[in-house]
């Protein structure tokens, strides 16, 4: 009778222990692995990449700039053409060429049917400067001219660089490029964003291009 009870007592003490290690065990299991891996950066157009896409011209060099850099901008015009070009150049170079259309085509096509179609360097996007919410219904006559160029290749999607401004940060200059993404068909705004050169001590062909290549970041990796 002794040994019965004492092996009785072993048991009830056992049983918390057992139900304890085995808590403890699930509880390290469902931890997940740590790595020293950081987070994938999300590319917020990297849906596009697979499709048929028209960039159009950038539209507005900002005149107003603590570094006086738009003062030194004298052919405006021509500055943002090479921004076209280099976005072109960075894009074409990660694998869009052929399926992406790009501001100089966009410019040329605008041109030979400028009966119909207003110049893709001028288009009516001056209240884009300001702040747009996603969603935003694209007012005419924007959504019109939009559409027609768009239209031109028979697509629905088009990426619009609205304007580059000069911003000084810790001394040194940084362009920055606002973009818009809309959908012709629907006349909405899809998605806003900025995208920023690295910072610069002058204003030149490589602040640009550097902002050209984080607008292709947007898309698609190196």
């Amino acid at each position: 009778m002794h040994l019965r009870e004492g092996s009785s007592v072993q048991r009830y003490v056992k049983a918390p222990a057992l139900v304890l290690l085995v808590a403890l065990s699930l509880a390290c299991a469902s931890k997940p692995p740590e790595t020293g891996n950081q987070p994938v950066a999300l590319r917020p157009l990297e849906r596009l990449a697979g499709q048929e896409i028209v960039v159009l011209p950038v539209q507005y060099l900002s005149w107003t700039d603590s570094l006086g850099w738009g003062q030194q901008v004298r052919d405006r015009a021509g500055f943002l053409t090479t921004m076209d070009d280099q976005i072109e150049a960075a894009l074409t170079a990660r694998g869009l060429g052929q399926t992406w259309t790009f501001g100089r085509e966009i410019a040329r096509a605008s041109k030979i049917n400028s009966i119909i179609m207003r110049d893709a360097h001028s288009l009516s996007a001056e209240w884009l400067r300001g702040r747009v919410l996603d969603e935003t219904t694209v007012r005419d006559p924007l959504a019109s001219q939009v559409r027609g160029l768009v239209g031109l290749k028979g697509q629905r999607y088009a990426v619009l660089p609205i304007e580059l401004r000069f911003e000084n940060r810790a001394g040194m200059g940084v362009a920055t490029l606002r973009v818009v993404m809309i959908d012709s068909r629907m006349a909405l705004i899809k998605w806003v964003g900025e995208v920023s050169s690295d910072p610069m001590k002058t204003v030149s062909p490589a602040l640009t291009a550097s902002v050209a290549t984080h607008f292709a970041d947007l898309v698609v990796a190196p």
